[in-house]
């Protein structure tokens, strides 16, 4: 009881608040002042950007401005198209020479007389390009026709292979060549014309004997016609 009295009778102080208050004012205060006195200190010493930087990346001049690839290309492409104009104008310039050394074989080869000439002069004339040989249906022509077709026949003989070889679409490469073909056609119509010998003169036999035949009934005819008059 007593105690209680005696905290009664004193007087409880009050708390002090306010100076705690003051002092974080105050700490609030300087660190304010401080962080304005470092960002204008900064400022002042670095400008303010106000747009972002972007990195650029670092291009070395050399590999820029001169290219690997652009002079080894020109160098290398440059003798390949000088190579390649040379070989085309060796073969421009030996093209020709197989053709011109077949005239020139031509011009030194012979020719003769050509039983294919003679026997089938419009055959021969179709196949060797020799086409004034179609001439012999000049021969076709009644009454007349026959004596033109004999003397074209003999002349294309003689003149056949010269036709035939001075024709330039007849390319033969030596005289070997063009002998070859041209005994061929020597063959065939020389066995061609022995068999028209041979029909010719069957036919002329046949006629022969049918005018005998002919002759002889009519003479038989005759007497026995007289004969019967007699009586």
């Amino acid at each position: 009881m007593e105690n209680e009295k005696e905290l009664k009778g004193q007087e409880i102080p009050e708390t002090q608040v306010e100076p705690t208050e003051e002092l974080n004012s105050e700490n609030l205060a300087s660190q304010e002042e401080t962080t304005k006195s470092d960002i204008s200190e900064w400022d002042a010493s670095e400008p303010v950007l106000d747009e972002p930087v972007v990195a650029k990346a670092e291009v070395s001049e050399g590999f820029v401005s001169e290219p690997v690839i652009a002079e080894p290309v020109i160098a290398a492409s440059e003798p390949f198209d000088s190579k390649v104009e040379e070989k085309t104008s060796e073969q421009s310039a030996y093209a020709d020479i197989p053709q011109n050394r077949s005239l020139e074989n031509q011009d030194e080869i012979k020719t003769k007389w050509n039983w294919g000439a003679f026997s089938f002069p419009m055959w021969f004339g179709i196949a060797n390009r020799a086409y004034l040989g179609l001439l012999i249906l000049i021969g076709l022509i009644p009454w007349i026709g026959w004596i033109f077709g004999i003397v074209w026949m003999i002349v294309f003989g003689f003149n056949g292979e010269k036709w035939a070889l001075e024709n330039r679409d007849n390319k033969y490469r030596d005289e070997e060549e063009f002998r070859k073909v041209m005994d061929g056609w020597n063959r065939a119509g020389f066995v061609a014309f022995i068999i028209g010998i041979v029909l010719f003169v069957i036919a002329i036999l046949i006629l022969i004997f049918v005018l005998v035949f002919a002759f002889n009934s009519y003479n038989n005819f005759d007497n026995g016609y007289r004969d019967f008059g007699n009586y």
